[in-house]
């Protein structure tokens, strides 16, 4: 009976340290998409004079309109799958999926706005 015991508190020790882990990574990627969600949403909802007070140019403003359209497509269950998908890649190089990189672009958008200020948490690239 002290045997089987062993075994089963080892195996809750494990299972809560993988959710520990596991939490602890999905949080700030979590966190980040919901920030990416919520400003693509907010510019693209402006009207067109801010947008183009904001983004100086066409370029620019197209690029907002991308990077909102490919958030909205991505729902919060295929967020999760493309997640979980990138945590179960080896330690080979894995390819990066719009869940890293549109993060990554409405930075490098958002950097090239004089009048836009970035908060730390968005600068923060997992």
């Amino acid at each position: 009976m002290g045997y089987r015991d062993g075994i089963t508190e080892g195996q809750k020790d494990v299972a809560q340290e993988g959710f520990n882990l596991g939490h602890r990574q999905s949080a700030d990627v979590a966190f980040k998409w919901g920030l990416v969600r919520g400003i693509t949403s907010a510019l693209a909802s402006l009207p067109d004079r801010l947008k183009e007070k904001l983004l100086l140019d066409a370029q620019r403003r197209g690029k907002l309109e991308d990077l909102h359209n490919s958030v909205q497509e991505i729902s919060a269950q295929g967020a999760l799958q493309l997640f979980h998908e990138s945590t179960l890649q080896d330690n080979r190089r894995p390819e990066e999926s719009k869940i890293q990189t549109i993060p990554k672009d409405l930075l490098l958008l958002l950097q090239e706005c004089p009048d836009v200020h970035v908060s730390e948490e968005l600068k923060r690239v997992p």
